[in-house]
């Protein structure tokens, strides 16, 4: 009875982490965090198979008055096999399921209707739309933001002017870097609407902090009229660097 209120209170453990974590803007988040879900349940069961019969053992044998050893077992080829092939097979499943979830996530959309080119320097961002050719760039907090159509793939073209930054929005559970002199591409499908906010998150000097930037998803519709007249605007003389 008692193992059991343990097992039951660690399952609930379980639960009430998995239920902390936000919900991801994406649809490649919601496959990394079905993945976390997995790699944390697999976890608390091989905690709970070693350490409650480990903690037990423990106290139900602790040392007492009687001096003598307790009686000695060796060897048990069966018990041996399984504690080698179960902990094989769970290992063997966590690999199959990252691979199967990074071939979604890192699965190239030729039919990406959205692209942005993303350019970093110290200390801020540019994201330029190449179909219309607008840019909207910043230095500082807040940062620029992008705007970006929900339910439709986008692609980011990541490069650097100068040192290693990272591209990162926590809600969307990824990150990737930027390098200087090479391109970096990733794709996302946002599904929620809303303002996600970005961070650089690769040390790049003194002023690392000042890197901030937002995405804000909205419908197609609303995209399409946003990105006319932003452009329309800058081409007419107003300034997207903040």
């Amino acid at each position: 009875m008692r193992r059991a209120r343990i097992v039951g209170l660690g399952i609930a453990l379980i639960l009430a982490t998995a239920g902390c974590m936000p919900q991801p803007g994406t649809v490649e988040g919601r496959d990394i965090s079905a993945l976390y879900t997995g790699f944390l349940i697999a976890a608390a069961v091989v905690a709970a198979v070693v350490l409650v019969p480990l903690t037990w053992s423990i106290v139900r044998h602790r040392r007492g008055r009687d001096p003598s050893l307790p009686t000695q077992h060796r060897g048990n080829l069966r018990l041996e096999i399984a504690w080698t092939i179960v902990p094989a097979l769970l290992v063997a499943g966590l690999f199959v399921g990252t691979l199967v979830v990074l071939g979604r996530v890192d699965r190239p959309d030729a039919a990406a209707p959205t692209q942005i080119d993303v350019t970093a320097f110290r200390w801020g961002w540019s994201f330029r739309y190449p179909a219309t050719g607008l840019v909207q760039s910043g230095v500082g907090d807040p940062g620029p933001e992008v705007v970006v159509p929900i339910g439709t793939p986008i692609r980011l073209t990541l490069t650097s002017n100068d040192v290693i930054h990272s591209f990162y929005v926590p809600l969307f559970l990824f990150k990737r870097d930027l390098n200087p002199g090479r391109e970096n591409v990733v794709e996302f499908t946002v599904d929620q609407a809303g303002t996600y906010r970005g961070q650089c998150a690769e040390y790049c000097g003194f002023q690392h902090y000042r890197m901030p930037f937002t995405v804000r998803a909205v419908s197609q519709t609303e995209f399409a009229s946003w990105l006319a007249s932003t452009t329309a605007a800058q081409a007419g003389g107003a300034t997207s660097v903040r």
